[in-house]
């Protein structure tokens, strides 16, 4: 049997967008004589339609292109595919094969299995093949009776799901574990940035619990394969390095974000530090060296080797730069400034200011230049607040905000892992806001490993503040890091979008509400 594959991103209100591409694709498998096209679930309607499906402008726009594009079906290839609404326009979720201008198989429910099993099986050319849901099957693994599922010739599965770098391996693994179950194993998903969400991709086909053929990670891939020729045994191992998939869905979360946007260029502010360190070669990948512009700008209080390190690391990326310092800046704003700050020490609004004068400046060349400004704050400094308002955690988007500290350094090390594109010094430096003289961030937080193990106990196994230290992490440092995480969620709530790398990302759809901190 031969079998053409269609894995990309789909986006909701694009419908016109979305059909042609179905519609594209559909005509190329029938002309290299498919016997079935797979597209991913939610391809028409787009990923997370959400609200736009209760609108009946949504529903009729819908119903009325999945009637054109089943009309475009032939004989010889059957179109394998979901749909949040019946033909005649009401919401009746349900996978369908269509060939020979209509729908031959349309089911919401696989009723001999526990649990709802969102899918059923249909015969197609003597084959009987089993369509469903990889997230429905999920519900199936605590011991429900899957033996139907062994009645099909072939399991086709499909999917729609952000990348979340703890839980991929076990995405991969139950792919392979439940490909076993079948002789043919077809699994599609969709790929590719969609806002500030990575689509995994993975896409996959198996013999006999072997796979034949693994579509790449976060790209826009089809092909067309026959179940009869000879393959190789892929050796599956991108699960398997999540620093490497971190990576590669960072830049195609900037690549794609930047395109769906229609801008093509960045600014950073390189500082020296390990934060735009790591962002710079990851735009670089994205966007193309020609596409990123770097400022560095030194105050009175930044050491030589912060600029030369910035310095060094633009001429390793052959990238534009221009360094640009502050002090002019500031002692202009402290003169205009001093009737409100006479006869006050040197303290938090003199270090903030100097952010600020460094957000409008970064602000300022993305405005002339008609590029957008990256964000470089990580999650461990954004969890604790550690960061400007209107300064440093300005920008149009938020590249590694839902990395902690160390998985930031273990990014520094993946890029450097051929050669030495990031300096070392910019690794090994302690890190330092350099906003007054001698500042290490050490000063004001606990050290960095500390605060991820007390971040990660309350976010990602969610244990309060007792269980926290019934762990061995100390009592004050836990209060005071719980503390800073929610006295903070206000400076969250106003900066850029994050890339989304984990299900415990700070943002405010996702974090645990203020009022818990009251009732603490």
């Amino acid at each position: 049997m031969k079998i053409s594959v269609l894995q990309d991103a789909f986006f909701p209100g694009a419908w016109e967008e979305n059909f042609k591409k179905i519609s594209d694709f559909y005509k190329k498998a029938c002309r290299e004589k498919a016997d079935l096209a797979v597209i991913p679930t939610d391809a028409l309607c787009g990923f997370e339609p959400k609200s736009l499906l209760e609108y009946t402008e949504c529903s009729d726009k819908i119903a009325r292109l999945q009637k054109k594009l089943v009309r475009e079906t032939t004989r010889g290839t059957a179109l394998v595919f979901d749909t949040p609404f019946a033909l005649d326009g009401s919401f009746i979720p349900s996978l369908c094969a269509a060939w020979d201008g209509c729908i031959q198989f349309s089911v919401n429910q696989f009723p001999e299995c526990e649990g709802g099993l969102q899918g059923n099986m249909f015969e197609f050319k003597d084959t009987r093949i089993l369509v469903a849901y990889l997230s429905s099957l999920f519900m199936l693994q605590a011991g429900s009776d899957v033996e139907t599922l062994r009645e099909a010739d072939m399991g086709i599965f499909l999917d729609a799901r952000a990348f979340m770098a703890e839980s991929e391996k076990d995405r991969a693994r139950f792919v392979s574990q439940l490909a076993a179950m079948f002789g043919q194993m077809l699994y599609v998903a969709q790929s590719g940035g969609q806002a500030c969400r990575v689509l995994t991709g993975a896409s996959a086909y198996y013999r006999h619990g072997e796979c034949c053929l693994q579509y790449p990670y976060f790209k826009a891939y089809s092909s067309t394969f026959d179940t009869e020729d000879a393959f190789k045994p892929v050796r599956k191992t991108a699960a398997d390095k999540e620093i490497a998939l971190i990576h590669d869905a960072i830049v195609c979360g900037i690549r794609d974000y930047f395109k769906h946007n229609g801008i093509k260029k960045a600014v950073i502010g390189l500082s020296g530090g390990i934060d735009s360190a790591v962002v710079l070669p990851l735009a670089v990948e994205a966007l193309g060296r020609q596409n990123v512009f770097g400022m560095m700008m030194p105050s009175q209080f930044s050491t030589d080797h912060s600029v030369n390190d910035a310095v060094q690391e633009a001429e390793n990326l052959q990238i534009y730069y221009e360094i640009i310092p502050i002090e002019p800046l500031y002692k202009t704003f402290m003169k205009q400034l001093s009737p409100v700050f006479k006869g006050t020490p040197f303290g938090l609004a003199e270090e903030n200011l100097q952010a600020r004068i460094r957000g409008n400046l970064l602000m300022a060349a993305a405005n002339k230049t008609g590029a957008m400004l990256l964000n470089t704050s990580n999650k461990s400094e954004s969890a604790c607040g550690y960061g400007t308002m209107y300064g440093d955690l300005c920008g149009g988007m938020s590249v590694i905000g839902d990395l902690y500290k160390s998985q930031v350094y273990a990014l520094a090390h993946y890029i450097n892992r051929k050669k030495e594109v990031i300096p070392q010094n910019c690794i090994d430096k302690a890190p330092s806001a350099e906003l007054r003289p001698g500042q290490k961030d050490s000063d004001s937080l606990p050290p960095y490993d500390t605060i991820e193990k007390i971040l990660r106990l309350h976010l990602e196994e969610k244990k309060d503040e007792k269980e926290i230290i019934k762990e061995g992490v100390d009592k004050e440092i836990t209060r005071k890091v719980l503390d800073l995480f929610y006295k903070n969620a206000y400076k969250r709530r106003q900066t850029p979008p994050v890339i989304r790398l984990s299900n415990t990302v700070l943002a405010e759809d996702t974090e645990i509400p203020a009022a818990y901190k009251r009732s603490r």
